[in-house]
């Protein structure tokens, strides 16, 4: 009897294969729509009992359906569009949105954890009650995200990002790795994506030797919007992130055009006018009500920044406008800049032969004198968390 019913069972699960067809959602992923095509029996695969046999079958369930359309056009999407592999992430939770439009989010969270899975990444699944959180292996260094270790590997819930209350609350680990041999997921911002840009205007204003110097800046919004759910990653990560190109195409020539004719200190000298006058000081806390590092972009959407955000801006542009040697130097409670400056003498730490000079790019606000550190961090240790050249 038992030997009957798996084959019925069997039989209809070959007949529903047989009955699927292809369907297509159209979402919009920021600046872009995209169309991604589907076979309706991932459809036909009904929501498990949240407990540990019943979620594993389900994958097993889907590993059956022809789901091969679904991941090829996600590939290409992530190809056309050069998406990093958060985006990619963002690309498959927007596509599952529309595939499962109306089921639950456990559903969709079980559908995301096995496209991310078959698309090469080592995945876990926790559950706790009703719902189901997708787990992604990292080498990375990721803050305020819950994190789960398994087999000697880090995975960051993917479905909780700055939710820390995950953590507190407890959740049960699935004992079963769809592909334990997967890669690692990168949080790494060092490129961006092929999208449509999304432009904003910025007018900005900054004194250098008692003139005024109005600027007309664009930048590329859709980077805002993108680190709004990203999660809290290593401070180095973000001074090393790239200005967009609508914000590279739009500043950097109008401060090519300020530099040019001065000397190589007065030309670093305007810049360091340039990141101290025109921006707000706030920190984080006081503004977001938590901390929020930012990329360059970010710098000219929100109305305040900090020393770190200053720094990402001022590590970007000098190495544009200038191509100099820097270090990015990190106090307690303070982060910023030393540049090797040609035929100078200043404040300066020795590096591998080589002297930077301190070039803070927060404060004095009004001000361009360089090669000085901040009196009050006379005397205090700091630590070199990365350079440039």
């Amino acid at each position: 009897m038992q030997l009957f019913l798996h084959l019925l069972t069997l039989l209809l699960f070959v007949g529903n294969l047989a009955q699927a067809e292809t369907r297509t959602v159209e979402f919009i992923f920021y600046t872009e729509k995209i169309r991604i095509n589907f076979n309706t029996d991932i459809l036909q695969v009904v929501k498990p009992s949240i407990e540990g046999k019943s979620i594993k079958n389900h994958y097993l369930s889907l590993q059956r359906t022809t789901h091969q359309s679904l991941l090829t056009d996600l590939k290409l999407q992530r190809e056309a569009f050069a998406l990093n592999d958060w985006l990619y992430a963002e690309l498959v939770r927007g596509a599952v949105d529309q595939i499962l439009s109306g089921r639950t989010n456990a559903e969709k969270n079980l559908l995301i954890w096995f496209c991310l899975s078959e698309s090469g990444f080592d995945t876990r699944v926790t559950f706790r009650d009703q719902r189901v959180f997708v787990c992604v292996f990292t080498k990375d260094e990721i803050y305020e995200a819950p994190l789960i270790e398994d087999r000697g590997r880090t995975f960051v819930n993917l479905s909780a990002i700055a939710q820390i209350k995950a953590d507190e609350e407890g959740v049960f680990l699935l004992d079963f790795a769809a592909k334990p041999n997967g890669r690692a997921f990168s949080f790494h911002l060092g490129t961006f994506p092929g999208i449509k840009p999304l432009l904003e205007k910025k007018t900005l204003n900054f004194r250098f030797k008692e003139q005024q110097f109005p600027l007309e800046v664009n930048f590329d919004r859709n980077w805002v919007r993108i680190m709004e759910r990203h999660p809290l990653i290593d401070e180095r990560e973000y001074l090393k992130a790239p200005m967009s190109e609508v914000l590279r195409s739009s500043l950097l020539p109008q401060l090519t055009e300020l530099i040019k004719g001065r000397s190589s200190t007065e030309a670093l000298e305007l810049i360091t006018a340039f990141t101290r006058s025109c921006f707000k000081y706030k920190e984080d806390k006081e503004f977001f009500g938590r901390s929020k590092p930012m990329i360059p972009d970010e710098v000219l959407h929100y109305p305040y920044s900090d020393c770190e955000d200053r720094s990402a801006l001022y590590y970007a542009l000098v190495k544009e406008l200038l191509g100099w040697p820097m270090l990015i130097i990190g106090f307690p409670d303070h982060l910023t800049i030393a540049v090797s400056i040609p035929d100078f003498d200043g404040d300066a730490i020795e590096y591998q032969g080589r002297k930077y000079y301190f070039c803070d790019p927060t404060g004095p606000a009004n001000s361009h004198e360089i090669g000085r550190l901040p009196e009050e961090f006379i005397g205090q240790e700091y630590e070199i968390l990365g350079q440039f050249n």
